[in-house]
């Protein structure tokens, strides 16, 4: 039996960081993310296969390890606020080639890495 389609997810205005353990490998084709949130954890959407847009706020400064690997994004905003990337967080996320092209972002946030620098927390 194929697992059920997620369609919203309410998220709590209070909430200041979305991990992966409950988003993780989840069938969505779209997340907004509320401006509470500062930080996108360790997988947060790894292997979200379907998907294809998020519209990052201002708010968020810091994406964890694995955030966007394996997904399947066609549109993806990365604001000036972050600064802070977590290794392999676009590896194969669908829309490398374009994210290349920002120069802000380390190019270790696009290879497969299997290890965390020592500065990224364990919240995986």
């Amino acid at each position: 039996m194929n697992e059920p389609v997620l369609i919203s997810i309410e998220i709590p205005y209070n909430l200041q960081i979305i991990n992966g353990k409950n988003i993780e490998k989840k069938d969505i084709n779209e997340f907004i993310i509320p401006s509470s949130i500062t930080k996108l954890g360790n997988s947060c959407f790894k292997e979200c296969y379907s998907l294809s847009s998020i519209n990052i706020p201002t708010t968020v400064s810091e994406l964890g390890w694995k955030c966007f690997k394996w997904c399947s994004l066609k549109s993806i905003n990365i604001p000036t606020t972050i600064t802070k990337f977590g290794n392999s967080c676009f590896y194969r996320c669908g829309c490398t080639e374009e994210l290349k092209k920002n120069e802000r972002i380390p190019r270790d946030c696009f290879k497969k890495i299997h290890y965390r620098s020592t500065d990224e927390t364990t919240d995986e």
